[in-house]
Formats: C-alpha cells, structure tokens, sequence
C-alpha cells in the first residue's frame, strides 16, 4: 500500500475514539484507509491466536457473522483468530476496523486480498508512522488499543502465551467485559480461553453469550433454517451428545450410516455441524 492512499486522523478531530481519550500513551496521529466514520459506531473487539483450530474458528465466524450486525468489530490482521473475525463481519454484511502493529508499509503480505476487503467494508488503521516497522513491544502496545476499542474481547484461541491473553489483560484493566471459547482438556490452542474462564470471563459457544452478558435484546442475525425431518432428529442429538463417531450418531438416531453421511454433510453446508477427523463430528450450535 501506498502512503499517498492513506490519510491522517488527529487526537483533537471528532472521529478520533473517545475510548483512548483517557489513555496516556494515546498516539497522537493515526494513519489509516477506509471509513474512518466506524471509529463512532458501537464497537467490539475479537481476537484470536494464529494457531486458532478449525472447529473453533468455524464457529468463531458464525458469532463474528452475528455480533457483527450490532458491533463493528475490532481486530489485528494476523490469521487465524483475527481472520476470522474479518471473514464472518464481511461475508455478513458487517463492518470491521483492523488495528495494525506497525506502519501501513509493514502490512503482512499473505492477507492482502482479505485486507483489500476491509478498505472496501470497513477500516484499517495504524498507530504507527507510515515506515514503522512491525516490533515486538508495538504488538502490545497494538493489543492495549484493541482492548479499549471494544465494548468487550471475545477470545476464540489462545495458546499459554497467546498475543490474545495481552488482549485480554488489558480488556480487564479497562473494566470490559472479557469472552472465551470452551476447549476440551488438554488442547494447547485454547489452554489460554480455558484459564480465561477458569479467571470470570463469559464462557462463549454464540453470541447470544455475548448479548446476554452486555444487557442487550434482539441481537444479532436470527438464523432459520429449513431442515429435514432427519436432518432435526440428527442435529439435536448432536447437540446433546457433543462430538461423536457416525456410529454412535446412528445408534441414537436411527439413521443409517450411508444416510447420515449425506445429511451430516448437509448439515455442514448449512453451518450447524463440523467434521472433527476421523468420522466424528459435533453441533456448531
């Protein structure tokens, strides 16, 4: 990107964030591309780990989707955690402000296309000079801003020592409310969401988590969905079994394995179910 393509936004101008006001390392200027107007609209902060698993990114852009039809939401521009807010914001029609640890000339090459997008639906922005090279305390400093930005951080994966955790540190310094995705014992890339909730952080499988917890009715997309009459008996089974094999899955629905394979697949396509490996699957929702 250019540095002619980006502008300047100033501490003293109306669309500078009020939730830094009060911050005493407050940059000054901010560089940024896109609509600078989203700085005013409510606002809510999701991050996650680059090593966010698949299960767990799956259903992180289902709440991103949702949360993103009340909220512009709030994120780096990393993958994993982050690129999955971006996609479920932009594929729902919502808007997305992605706060950079660097200047504009730092920009990591392997998101472009999906940064493009976010000039077209939303903001990026930079706390840093135009030529700022990405360091290792700007990632702390980028994480602190990210957290004041929010009305509240939702984690979707975070390792022992996760970026996200940073985020979520400071998400408490500045009395937000903090979210977690559950993971099963033992899985390294959410050992940091588990401790999260273990701590008071909202344990988080929708958002209507998130809605509850800020007081707030009627949020979000209402999703329907037609389904078969099988494919109803198969989903609230796995709703209450958790992940399971196709073959426990037949057991308790009465459903034959070559008909369960197509409708589980069925159900995947219409974001109710995930495949976790070796024929076991789980409800997103």
């Amino acid at each position: 990107m250019k540095e002619s393509q980006c502008k300047q936004l100033h501490i003293d101008s109306p669309l500078y964030p009020k939730e830094w006001a009060d911050l005493p390392n407050a940059p000054k200027t901010l560089q940024y591309v896109g609509d600078a107007t989203l700085l005013q609209t409510r606002k809510f902060t999701v991050v996650g780990s680059r090593t966010t698993p698949a299960q767990a990114r799956k259903l992180g852009k289902e709440i991103a989707a949702d949360l993103s039809q009340t909220f512009t939401l709030v994120t780096g521009v990393a993958d994993g955690g982050d690129e999955t807010a971006i996609e479920g914001a932009i594929e729902a029609g919502g808007k997305v402000i992605c706060l950079l640890a660097g200047g504009f000339s730092a920009l990591p090459q392997s998101n472009l296309p999906l940064l493009r997008s976010v000039v077209t639906n939303g903001l990026l922005l930079s706390p840093f000079p135009f030529d700022e090279p990405t360091r290792k305390f700007s990632y702390e400093f980028r994480n602190e801003l990210l957290a004041y930005l929010g009305e509240g951080t939702l984690v979707l994966g975070a390792g022992e020592k996760s970026g996200a955790l940073i985020t979520a540190k400071y998400a408490k310094r500045a009395s937000r409310q903090i979210f977690a995705l559950p993971y099963a014992p033992g899985v390294h890339a959410g050992v940091g969401c588990n401790a999260l909730i273990k701590e008071g952080a909202h344990l988080t499988e929708s958002a209507k988590d998130v809605y509850v917890a800020l007081g707030i009715e009627g949020g979000g997309v209402k999703r329907t969905q037609r389904l078969t009459e099988i494919e109803e008996s198969v989903w609230k089974t796995l709703q209450v079994l958790a992940d399971s094999h196709v073959s426990e899955i037949s057991a308790k629905t009465g459903v034959p394995l070559f008909k369960l394979r197509a409708t589980l697949s069925a159900l995947e396509m219409k974001g109710l179910v995930v495949s976790l490996g070796g024929n076991r699957y789980a409800a997103v929702r």
